[in-house]
């Protein structure tokens, strides 16, 4: 029971106090601990972690195949990509580099016998030619290479398929969240449109001066749902129009100007302070919750990765 509650308690509480504290403390052997021994540490966790979450993989889709659960053709394509990355990677170089030094040109294959077969036609023909084989660690990474070929041809279009297929969640989601039922999902409403206009070329042929136009008009529309007076509304649009065409013509009608009713202008705006200062108050609160958090696995109130919920 100790050694199952309390020592992890205490390793985690003693290295997460001397990591926190070691950033006030000055010693050059205190900072190689947090900057070089702790991180190494970390990266060794992590990668039993990955093993972990590998086996866990391979045990749900194993027992989804076993029990016929619904969608298990997929757990059947999942598990077989998943072995035969892993033989690719750890057991088959797949980049065979021939040099040809005269020329300074450099062809992968991908296997050595083709290499050779590639060598030995480079020799008939009178070209000397030799094969460097890429080592091992570099190889899933070599241009050319077999790993790198199915990284590229492979896996790169799959993740953007699943990307693109976001776009129509985004738009659905959007959509609900962009409903005028409130002042604040009015605002959202506006903010989003003038960001996604204002981005597209289309949006930059846009003038100023129409927005102005246009805001009269909402703004007779606003004065029209509080007084209910034709009167009152018809002299509201009929100056703001007036006063609108008076000032484009005194300055010419630039399309740019004023710029603050201007849509590229007005979404960078709105992109740089608005939405920043919302970022950095999320950042803040991300970085509160993880104080919180730290300390909470320091004095050994959270148990959770002991098993105890």
């Amino acid at each position: 029971m100790v050694l199952r509650r309390y020592i992890p308690i205490l390793i985690v509480g003693f290295f997460g106090s001397f990591t926190l504290f070691g950033w006030f403390i000055n010693s050059e052997t205190v900072e190689a601990f947090i900057n070089d021994d702790a991180t190494q540490w970390y990266d060794i966790i992590a990668s039993f972690a990955i093993f972990l979450g590998a086996l866990n993989l391979l045990k749900l889709q194993f027992l989804k195949v076993l029990k016929r659960q619904s969608g298990w053709q997929y757990s059947v394509v999942a598990i077989v990509s998943f072995f035969a990355v892993f033989i690719i990677g750890f057991f088959m170089r797949g980049a065979f580099i021939v040099d040809i030094p005269a020329t300074d040109i450099q062809e992968t294959y991908f296997t050595q016998k083709s290499a050779e077969e590639a060598v030995v036609q480079l020799k008939d023909s009178g070209v000397d030619a030799t094969i460097i084989p890429a080592p091992w660690g570099a190889h899933i990474q070599t241009e050319g290479g077999l790993f790198k070929w199915m990284f590229d041809n492979v896996f790169t279009p799959l993740s953007a398929t699943m990307f693109a297929l976001l776009a129509f969640y985004v738009a659905s989601a959007s959509y609900r969240a962009f409903r005028a039922r409130n002042f604040e999902a009015t605002l959202l409403l506006l903010a989003g449109i003038i960001i996604m206009i204002g981005r597209v070329p289309a949006g930059g042929l846009i003038s100023s001066w129409m927005i102005m136009y246009m805001l009269v008009l909402v703004l007779g529309i606003i004065v029209n749902t509080y007084f209910r007076h034709r009167q009152i509304v018809f002299g509201v649009v009929a100056l703001g129009l007036l006063g609108v065409t008076l000032l484009g013509s005194s300055m010419g009608w630039p399309i740019d100007q004023p710029s603050v009713f201007y849509l590229p202008d007005l979404q960078e705006w709105i992109y740089s302070v608005p939405n920043l200062a919302g970022a950095r108050a999320i950042m803040i609160g991300i970085g509160l919750g993880i104080i919180v958090t730290s300390l909470r696995y320091i004095f050994g109130l959270e148990k959770s990765y002991i098993g105890d919920q």
